[in-house]
This record gives C-alpha cells, structure tokens and sequence, in this order.
C-alpha cells in the first residue's frame, strides 16, 4: 500500500443486525463445518493480518527477531493498532466466539444506539482502532467465504494510491462491506456523518461516496451473504447452539 507501509493493517468486522429473515436468529451464530459464521471470520482474518504486518515489518526494517510473530502495538489509552474491533452485540459475542481459534484477539464494541445499521458500525468499529491511517479491512460477518474475498482484497491493496482503498465488486454490484479502505478517510467520513447525524439506519454507500475506491471484482460466490434460511441451506449452513445464538 504506497505511503502507508509503516502502519499495520486492521480490520473491523460487523456482526450486529436483527436478521429478521431469519426469524431472529443473528447470523453471527450460524455454524459452517464446525465453526460460527463470525469465528470462522475471525479466524480467517487474523491470519490475514498477521501474515501482512509482519511482512510488513520485514519488509520496513528486516532483522532476524522480526521473523517472530508480530504483536500488535497499543497507543497507551487502551486502543490497538492492528488490531480487529468486532462490532455487534457485546454481551452476545463471547458466544459467538467460543469456536474461535483466536477469539483473544477480538476487541468488541457495539453501535450506538445498538441495532442502528452498519454505517454506524463502521463508525464505531474505526472509533475503536487505534492508528490514524493505513487501511482497514472491512468485513461482514455473514459471508461464509470472506476470508477468500480478503485475500483477493489485500493483494489488490498493494497497488492502491495514498488515500486509496479497493472494493469487491461480484455479478455488477459493489460490496461495501467486503473492501479495504484507507482508514484516515474512511473515519473523517464517519466523523463528517456523525456530527450531521446520518449514522443511524444509513446507507453504507453514503458514509463512503467521498471516498477514493477503486474496484476488483470477484467471484460472486465469495461474496454471498445469509440473509434468509434458504441461503442458509444452500452454504450447509445450521443453526447454532442456543447459546450461542443469543
């Protein structure tokens, strides 16, 4: 990513949504080969992470100590760079997470108010983050195969511009949530939507028009989403354990 190599990439994952399609079941908790909809998220992405900060770093400042993994620096006030906010409900994510390989690496907040729609979890998702710019991947949970499409996304990111990020595109449509954007621009836009207070129940196109995206398009298959029981079925997609379902 030119001009933003020194800063580790993050990532923010949405797991809120009142999935009424669903009959109310949160698609956070679907089970897929063994796993939840967002651990398996989760753990795709921090491998991701881990795998390009470090190369990162390797790249930046190569030394024989940097070939150990790389642990995420915090900025002195509790926040962390390169980190992973999960954005949904607090009390349920735990839950969630319980099939996580790397559920610790999960820093949980919630929408404000809760429920009010995935701009404003982007919102504060980014509050949550610590470094100031560098990029974000931005993820829904409720894409079985999201870790595929952020592979895709992370190498096309290599090519981006300063201030640039990259989006999926599948089957002629844009998909906010499964892009890279450049997190500077993306958390004055959420600023900018704040203080107009466009954040509840907005449109996700909106809090990012005035961002600079180029596009990748991708298989639509990696970017499909659950959002009723039939899509469910056709992934072998069940439902999850009570508890975890909330």
């Amino acid at each position: 990513m030119t001009g933003d190599q020194d800063r580790p990439l993050q990532a923010l994952i949405l797991a809120g949504g009142l999935s009424r399609r669903l009959d109310g079941v949160p698609k956070a908790g679907l089970i897929m080969e063994g796993q939840t909809l967002l651990a398996r998220t989760l753990d795709a992405v921090v491998g991701l992470l881990a795998g390009r900060n470090a190369a990162r770093q390797l790249t930046s400042a190569p030394t024989p100590a940097q070939t150990a993994p790389i642990p995420a620096q915090t900025d002195g006030v509790g926040k962390v760079e390169g980190g992973i906010a999960v954005v949904g409900p607090v009390e349920k994510i735990a839950g969630w997470l319980e099939t996580a390989e790397h559920a610790s690496q999960a820093m949980t907040v919630q929408e404000d108010p809760p429920y009010s729609g995935p701009a404003a979890g982007i919102a504060a998702g980014i509050e949550a983050l610590a470094a100031d710019r560098g990029h974000v991947l931005v993820l829904a949970c409720d894409m079985p195969w999201a870790g595929a499409v952020a592979r895709l996304l992370l190498d096309a990111s290599g090519d981006c511009s300063p201030g640039q990020g990259v989006m999926a595109v599948a089957d002629g449509k844009k998909q906010p949530l499964a892009a890279v954007y450049p997190l500077r621009e993306l958390r004055a836009a959420a600023d900018t939507a704040r203080a107009a207070h466009r954040l509840e129940n907005a449109s996700v196109f909106a809090l990012v028009a005035n961002v600079n995206m180029k596009e990748l398009v991708v298989p639509a298959e990696l970017t499909a989403d659950i959002d009723t029981w039939a899509d469910a079925r056709a992934q072998g997609i069940a439902a999850g354990a009570a508890g975890a379902e909330g």
